[in-house]
C-alpha cells in the first residue's frame, strides 16, 4: 500500500511540475515582447530586427525544452517502471530455474534479488537518460547572443 501511495505522489509531483512547464512554455511570447522592447530601450537590439522574428527567435532560444525533456523522460522513467520489474523478474526467475531452482539467496525476495533488482532499474534507467541528454545537446537551440547578431545581418 505504502508503494502505490509513493507512486500516486510522483505522478501527482510530475504533474505540478508539468502545469509549470505548461505556463512557462503559454507566457513565453509576451515576455518575449517585453525582451524585445527593453533591449531597444537600452540600445541592445537595432531597430531594423523585425518584432515577429525577434519573436520566433527568442520562443527557439528561450524556450523550456531543455526541462521538458527532463519532465518526458521523469514521465517515462516513472511509467516505465512496473515493466522494467516485471521484465527482470522473468529473466531472474527463468535463469534461477535454469540453475536447478536451488532454494536460497538466489531466490526472489531475498536482498541479493532486490539489489540486482536496483542495479538493473538504475542501469536501463541511467542509459535512457543518457540517450535523452544526448539527443538534446545534438540538437540544442542557439544561443540568443548569435541569433540576434543573425537578425542583425552581423553573423553570416
Amino acid at each position: 500500500m505504502q508503494i502505490l501511495t509513493f507512486y500516486a505522489l510522483m505522478f501527482v509531483a510530475l504533474g505540478l511540475w508539468g502545469i509549470w512547464l505548461i505556463m512557462k512554455w503559454r507566457e513565453l511570447p509576451e515576455f518575449s515582447n517585453a525582451v524585445y522592447n527593453s533591449m531597444v530601450e537600452k540600445g541592445l537590439l537595432s531597430d531594423a530586427v523585425d518584432r515577429d522574428l525577434f519573436r520566433q527567435s527568442f520562443i527557439r532560444c528561450e524556450a523550456p525544452l531543455a526541462g521538458t525533456y527532463r519532465w518526458v523522460a521523469a514521465l517515462i522513467s516513472l511509467v516505465a517502471l512496473p515493466p522494467l520489474i516485471m521484465v527482470f523478474n522473468w529473466i531472474w526467475d527463468f535463469l534461477w530455474r535454469l540453475g536447478g531452482a536451488i532454494e536460497g539467496p538466489l531466490e526472489r525476495g531475498y536482498m541479493f534479488h532486490s539489489f540486482m533488482t536496483f542495479i538493473f532499474l538504475m542501469a536501463v534507467i541511467v542509459g535512457f537518460l543518457f540517450l535523452v541528454t544526448s539527443h538534446y545537446y545534438r540538437n540544442a537551440p542557439p544561443s540568443l547572443r548569435s541569433e540576434i547578431r543573425r537578425l542583425e545581418g552581423k553573423d553570416i
